[in-house]
């Protein structure tokens, strides 16, 4: 995303705004569920507005990070995908076998086992909807902004691009917190980086990102 980022390139300061937005969303899911602890929330309830929970913690610092932005005037880099656009077909299940047998190979060697993915709702359908709209499309779209977009743009700048595109998903790994998960998300976050630098646009990460997720959900749901 070299030549993107040389319309104005994301500075240190705007990548850790950026990470420090991920940051924000994570405290305000704590603060809200705490919150409502204190305030002895039978549990049933608790659940019920979970969903609702961590959408309003990823979309408060989501708005904030595009409005700081745009007063920097950096341009979210969500440019056409021309002619290449198709190649994302066979990107996709590359991208998820490339993370999945990395994951798979590297784990036991880190002595890291397969992470157990839970998903527990209240069954209402307003809950599923708020669910997956965080999970497929807000939580990606301030992920693909951070990593991609700030993180990586920064890189561009102070490091060959072999550095940015590991850096990048390192930092990308280490904020899905569990083991299991950094590694397979910091290697997608590989596959992600790329896509993005091949294609010179923020969709092709984010479209990939998009159907990472809803594989995932489409597994975990199968698995329940």
């Amino acid at each position: 995303m070299t030549e993107h980022s040389a319309r104005k390139a994301p500075t240190l300061r705007d990548a850790l705004v950026g990470c420090a937005s991920l940051v924000v969303a994570d405290g305000l899911l704590i603060a809200q569920a705490f919150a409502l602890l204190r305030l002895e929330v039978p549990r049933a309830v608790l659940l019920t507005l979970f969903p609702l929970l961590i959408l309003v913690a990823l979309a408060v610092p989501t708005i904030f990070l595009l409005r700081y932005l745009k007063r920097r005037g950096i341009p979210l880099g969500f440019d056409r995908l021309g002619a290449k656009g198709w190649h994302l077909l066979w990107e996709f299940p590359v991208a998820v076998l490339f993370a999945g047998a990395g994951a798979a190979l590297i784990g036991p060697l880190l002595g890291l086992e397969p992470a157990g993915e839970t998903a527990s709702n209240d069954g209402s359908n307003l809950g599923v909807v708020l669910t997956l709209i965080a999970y497929l499309v807000v939580g990606p779209f301030l992920e693909e902004i951070v990593f991609r977009r700030l993180v990586m743009g920064y890189l561009d700048t102070v490091a060959p691009a072999a550095v940015s595109v590991i850096g990048s998903a390192i930092l990308f790994g280490l904020a899905h917190i569990a083991p299991p998960a950094m590694l397979y998300t910091g290697l997608m976050g590989i596959a992600l980086a790329l896509s993005t630098r091949w294609h010179k646009s923020l969709w092709a990460g984010l479209i990939l990102h998009f159907c990472n997720n809803l594989l995932v959900q489409v597994v975990v749901v199968g698995a329940i």
